[in-house]
Order: structure tokens, then sequence, then C-alpha cells
């Protein structure tokens, strides 16, 4: 791989964390006043059309092969169909900073699911980043002096959230070897409008004609922003690293996440940085170096 296409693959996949980190601010505003489903649901839409736009005036939109459907609908239902689900309502019911401790978990799983699928091999140098990295995670969103907001049924919906991010992880690699990231994010982004779509008519149709009226400006920009970074940006760029790095690598920058919900969460919300964390924050990144190191012979 060149070095200019290595460094740009880091580059790509530290923004695309940093607006993932930055959701979990975006998506607790919203929590307040709507539900998860709806959040989501207006956020694909959004974001189907922004990257639609983009990708037909750029021209980068490629036709899906026929022998690719079935593939892409699985990819779509593991991310953002259940992902978005488990995530949602697991941020509901616990806090942001116990949400990206468990999110920022599925780089070890990752490299799991690599070996038996693509024989993809890690050098004990990156295993050892790895855990040190996810060490770090730990310092920086544990709150030494405040009980945060616990709940098993919280914890084990983003467990499953986990779960489904390491599937769309994996399975993303082989997309990623036909088409460009946009093009995959588009259409996996339209196939989930229409996955939401029954739970939003079951569930969520007498809220519909409320979702107007309760819609501030405030709100709309953390929707805005939620389309348009988190479920826009951040995929393609992901999508990207993938391509170059493959999934192990690119996974292990999840570890970030939690960095960046914490400075966030600090600027527009106020809240405190205490030394465990800045510490933690300089682990966390030690811990990725270290999980990049390429093994020597």
């Amino acid at each position: 791989m060149k070095k200019n296409h290595f460094e740009k693959a880091h580059i790509a996949l530290l923004f695309a964390m940093m607006f993932w980190g930055m959701s979990f601010v975006w998506t607790r505003q919203l929590l307040m006043v709507f539900s998860p489903l709806i959040i989501i649901f207006f956020r694909l839409i959004l974001s189907f059309i922004l990257l639609f736009a983009i990708a037909k005036l750029s021209k980068r939109l490629q036709k899906i092969h026929k022998r690719d459907y079935g593939y892409l609908f699985l990819l779509s239902m593991s991310q953002p169909f259940l992902y978005f689900i488990f995530e949602g309502y697991g941020i509901k019911y616990t806090s942001a900073s116990i949400a990206s401790i468990l999110i920022a978990t599925i780089p070890l799983f990752t490299p799991i699911g690599a070996y038996f699928l693509f024989k993809e091999k890690l050098g004990s140098m990156n295993i050892f980043g790895l855990f040190i990295s996810f060490a770090g995670v730990v310092l920086v969103v544990a709150d030494f002096g405040n009980k945060a907001d616990f709940s098993i049924l919280g914890v084990g919906l983003l467990f499953l959230a986990v779960i489904t991010g390491t599937i769309y992880g994996l399975g993303l690699k082989k997309l990623t070897e036909k088409y460009n990231s946009i093009t995959i994010t588009s259409y996996q982004n339209l196939i989930g409008i229409f996955l939401f779509l029954p739970l939003i008519i079951g569930f969520e149709s007498k809220h519909l004609l409320d979702f107007t009226n309760l819609l501030t400006f405030d709100l709309a920009l953390s929707l805005f922003n939620l389309a348009l970074f988190a479920s826009s940006i951040a995929f393609v760029l992901f999508a990207y690293g993938i391509q170059k790095i493959g999934p192990s690598k690119a996974s292990v920058f999840s570890n970030s996440i939690p960095i960046f919900t914490l400075l966030f969460a600090y600027f527009v919300l106020g809240e405190s940085i205490t030394l465990w964390k800045i510490v933690g924050i300089a682990i966390v990144l030690l811990g990725l170096f270290l999980a990049q190191l390429k093994k020597r012979a």
C-alpha cells in the first residue's frame, strides 16, 4: 500500500470516529423529546437525501450488481437497522459515557471474526496495542466521583449493538472491493429507511404529527448534524478506511470515540474533564499507535 493512502486512511478514520463520538451528545439531546425510532428514521431520510445528491452531482454513484443485492440487504440489516435500534435504546436507558465505552469494545471482537473469515492476522504488538487502547478507554469514561446511569437492559442492548457493529465492519470489506464508499452508504441508508418504515407505522404513527410541532431550532440542528456527519460523512470515511487498511486495524479507531464524546460534552454540555480522563486519553493514543504498527520480519 502506498504511504499516502495509508495516511489518508488514518485521517479518514479519525474524522469518522470524531463524528460518531459527537453523535452520542446529539442523540442524547434529541432523546429528551423524541423516541429512538423517530430520531433514527428522520436521520436516515436526511442522510440519504444528502448523500444521493452529492453522489449524483459528483457522478460517483455506482450501479449495484444483481448478485450483490442480497449481500447489501443483509449488511443494511446489521447497520443501520439493528445497530441503530440497539444503540438508540441503549443510550436511552443508560448514559452517553457507558454507551461509548461499550461501543469501543468492537475492536476486541473484530480481529477474531477477521481471522476466521479473511485469515487476517495481527502481530503481537498490534494485539497488545489494542488492549492498551481499551484500557485507556476505561479511564476516559470512568467517573470516579459520581455514579453513572446504569441499566441492565441498556447494557444488554448496547452489547447487541457491539455484535451488529462487528458484523457490519467485517461484512463491509467485501463490498468495498467493488464499490466506492459513498455508493455503499447511500444504498444502505435507503434500505434502512424501508426497514424502519413498518416500525414507524406500527409504533410511532401517532407521534409523526407531533414531530414538527416539537422540533425546535436546536433539536433540528442536532438532527441535521446526526444525518450529515454521523450517518453520512462518517460512514463514507469508515468504508474508505476499511478498504485501505482492513477491518481489524480500522475498528481499533473506535476506541477513540469516547475521547471525542468526552471533549464534545465538555464544550457543549459543560461536563468536567478529570486528570484520570486526561491520562486515559494519552493511553488510548498510545494503544492506537501500537495497534497500527506493521509486523517486522
